[in-house]
């Protein structure tokens, strides 16, 4: 009995073992794909933080230069950037045709992407801009993958008084959808489309948000 005893515990210890071994191996794997949504997330995070960083002509020195390097951390030089804006058709919220409806923006290359959104905060006067993403959805396989987020973004002229309202409150509702890459070991987006739906003032006092004079 005491053989046999012995016999079933180095069996079932055995049985154990590769369990554990499976285990093992296919851990990393799960783990890496939650890894990769993370990191694909996190592009589109990085994008609004770049973009914050343009819009902020307060604290930053040089708002084009600070979102510019925030901006190559997550994407590729050479990314595409197309823009809808509201009253633009698009035939898709997501990943829309450019030939069916062509953009309003086709910008080529992450550092003319952060010229455009310079001129824009700053041809409108804006000295904050705040943008909030939600509803990410990450499709990955192999080194590809796909993005899309909805962003609430809130554009700033500031106020006279501490303490007192701002000039101007302008808000954007639209879509992001990305495409992006991993290489060398690091996922980054390779282009990068815009269907705004919404952006229009919802606060203003003073002036308001009427651009600043020439």
């Amino acid at each position: 009995m005491k053989t046999k005893h012995s016999t079933l515990q180095r069996s079932l210890g055995l049985v154990a073992g590769l369990c554990a071994a499976q285990l093992a191996v296919a851990e990393p794997e799960l783990e890496g794909g939650q890894k990769a949504e993370s990191a694909i997330a996190d592009i589109i995070m990085c994008y609004a933080r770049g973009t914050d960083a343009i819009g902020d002509s307060k604290t930053n020195a040089d708002p084009r230069g600070a979102g510019l390097a925030i901006y190559r951390t997550c994407f590729t030089d050479g990314a595409v950037f197309r823009a809808w804006f509201p009253q633009q058709p698009f035939n898709s919220q997501t990943f829309p045709n450019p030939s069916v409806q062509p953009a309003t923006s086709t910008i080529n290359g992450v550092a003319a992407w952060a010229d455009f959104v310079s001129g824009v905060f700053r041809g409108n006067g804006y000295n904050f801009t705040q943008h909030m993403i939600t509803n990410v959805k990450v499709n990955a396989r192999g080194s590809k993958g796909t993005l899309t987020a909805y962003l609430n973004a809130s554009h700033v002229i500031t106020g006279d008084g501490i303490g007192g309202p701002s000039k101007c409150v302008a808000v954007a509702n639209g879509t992001y959808s990305l495409n992006v890459e991993k290489s060398h070991g690091r996922w980054r987006a390779t282009s990068l489309d815009l269907t705004l739906l919404t952006f229009n003032p919802v606060f203003e006092t003073g002036t308001g948000c009427a651009p600043p004079a020439p």
